[in-house]
């Protein structure tokens, strides 16, 4: 494990819930009004520094973003990010402040994003204690969660609360994302993404990347995996691990790790874009 990952966990208080978002915006140019896809990105960089999140979007058109990015300042931490059950599910990388390491938000009408409900742990969640990672909605329906460096956990998300449901020892997992058809996810430390399956929990390497891998999104209908970066950069990859372009850094050059990607569900998109998708 790189030391970069390796931070105190601050104390864990209960959640006061109903947090308003703070909307500070970084390049803020208006996003095109057009039927490109939006994606959002987070990372882990503030939630180590014991901050309140940030939480990017830019709209991309196959391997290349369009315009500018837009940042938003959070009241809230924020890293994990994943499209699911028609919002941004969102997590946070350990305990910040009286914030809860295992709390998860669901995200809506962006921009700024703001807290639709608020998913606190049970009595049998996943650990409060870092590194809270990437999640992933399953083609069958199922939710996962990594927990660096040492687990994947499928959830039961019911009765505002998230209880584990099995767990499946995958060490160094930071990125989960699904084409539709399988599992994909991002081995850190090993610098490769590929596919896991959870019925055998069999992770197969498909390919290597630059730096230490984190978050993915996949946009399944122009071919583009994007993968998050350690050091701030989101890259284009093909399904077969072709580098596809240069990419970008959402927020700059950072400590941490982009380990939140997802595209924003089409029914959010009318207040980026002025049009529906």
């Amino acid at each position: 494990m790189n030391s970069s990952r390796l931070r105190i966990i601050l104390p864990a208080f209960a959640l006061v819930a109903g947090a308003v978002l703070l909307l500070t915006t970084i390049n803020a140019k208006p996003i095109h009004a057009s039927t490109y896809p939006v994606l959002a990105c987070g990372t882990d960089a503030s939630g180590f520094s014991g901050e309140n999140g940030q939480l990017a979007v830019v709209q991309t058109n196959g391997p290349n973003t369009v315009g500018s990015v837009q940042v938003f300042d959070l009241d809230f931490p924020l890293n994990g990010l994943t499209p699911a059950r028609g919002y941004v599910m969102s997590g946070q990388p350990e305990a910040v402040g009286s914030s809860v390491g295992n709390t998860l938000r669901a995200l809506g009408e962006f921009p700024p994003p703001h807290i639709v409900k608020t998913i606190l742990p049970g009595d049998d969640s996943f650990s409060p204690d870092c590194c809270e990672e990437q999640m992933v909605m399953a083609p069958d329906g199922s939710f996962y969660h990594a927990h660096y460096s040492d687990v994947i956990q499928k959830l039961a998300l019911q009765s505002g609360e998230s209880e584990v449901l099995q767990t499946y020892n995958q060490p160094d997992i930071v990125g989960m994302a699904s084409d539709g058809r399988q599992i994909w996810i991002s081995n850190w430390d090993g610098k490769e993404v590929g596919t896991w399956d959870p019925t055998t929990n069999v992770f197969t390497p498909v390919f290597s990347t630059p730096d230490n891998a984190g978050a993915l999104a996949w946009d399944v209908t122009n071919g583009v995996l994007w993968v998050g970066m350690e050091g701030g950069a989101v890259i284009p990859f093909s399904a077969t691990g072709q580098q596809l372009g240069s990419g970008f850094q959402p927020f700059g050059a950072i400590s941490g790790t982009v380990d939140g990607l997802a595209f924003v569900p089409s029914q959010f998109v009318e207040s980026l874009t002025g049009r529906k998708q």
